[in-house]
């Protein structure tokens, strides 16, 4: 009886070895890419079996007929040079977390995702120098409101700053009015497609690999803009006031971002236009 109880547990330290966690891990992200991708038919019910609750509340778009939007997991990219979209590699990073790279129509794109209980239930869009700055995870935090708006080629953020406050790194504060463009590249010109201003209060924390932006208080629309934009702001409020007016400040802040974000993609684009008017050149960075 002793040996048959030996032999089963072996059996069963052979058969455990064999459903490598990991594995499945990496073969459920692969899947999932591949319906992401639009390799394979995406459907609710696949995303349900896929994703957490908490993925899943964060991608319910009321505004897209009901549906989950799913398209925050590639690049935002609408077109590319390529037909076809691929996974390239899932390689584990540690603690339940998977970097994904792929190609999206010839556009390579990277996203690391966590996989607990057999599900999605984080994600996250890695990037080389993200965070290495209050501002640039400013600009992070603004890429993920832009998906928010009508996708394009490229979303172009940036800010108005009121005033920072550093003292504190575990609650930097950036007051200012922030913008989230959206843009398509034909020609030479990048044209925008949507997006618009989040007037508030960005609190950043430092972390040991960077920063991150934990809340956002932002002003609120139509009635409620002077009553939140006072509480947000304080005795910065006269100031804001005065900020938002500045069309020139805009114009340049604008103009800004445009030239420093052409010179470090290599964009091949020297004018910008909005809908209805005429192309203005993007100064030389």
């Amino acid at each position: 009886m002793k040996r048959i109880l030996i032999i089963a547990a072996a059996a069963w330290a052979l058969l455990s070895c064999g459903q490598n966690p990991e594995k499945k891990d990496i073969a459920l992200i692969g899947d999932f890419y591949e319906h992401v991708l639009g390799n394979k038919p995406m459907t609710d019910e696949y995303l349900q079996q896929t994703l957490s609750e908490e993925v899943l509340n964060a991608l319910w778009e009321m505004d897209y007929d009901d549906t989950y939007s799913y398209w925050r997991f590639r690049t935002g990219y609408q077109d590319g040079p390529s037909d076809t979209s691929s996974v390239t590699s899932v390689e584990p990073l540690g603690d339940a977390w998977y970097r994904v790279s792929y190609s999206d129509m010839g556009n390579p794109g990277v996203t690391d995702v966590k996989v607990l209980n057999g599900k999605i239930c984080e994600y996250k869009t890695p990037c080389e120098d993200a965070g290495s700055t209050p501002m640039d995870a400013v600009s992070d935090y603004l890429r993920e409101i832009g998906a928010n708006y009508a996708p394009a080629q490229y979303c172009i953020p940036y800010a108005s700053v009121l005033s920072l406050d550093d003292s504190h790194p575990e609650d930097i504060k950036v007051w200012g009015n922030f913008w989230v463009e959206n843009y398509n590249l034909e020609g030479e010109t990048l044209k925008f497609v949507s997006g618009g201003s989040h007037p508030g209060l960005m609190h950043v924390c430092k972390a040991d690999d960077g920063y991150t932006v934990t809340t956002f208080d932002a002003v609120g629309d139509g009635a409620s803009f002077e009553p939140t934009a006072k509480e947000i702001f304080g005795d910065l409020y006269e100031p804001f006031m005065a900020l938002v007016s500045q069309d020139q400040l805009k114009k340049a802040d604008r103009e800004k971002a445009l030239a420093a974000f052409v010179a470090a993609e290599g964009i091949p684009a020297r004018y910008y236009q909005d809908f209805g008017w005429d192309a203005v050149e993007i100064p030389q960075d």
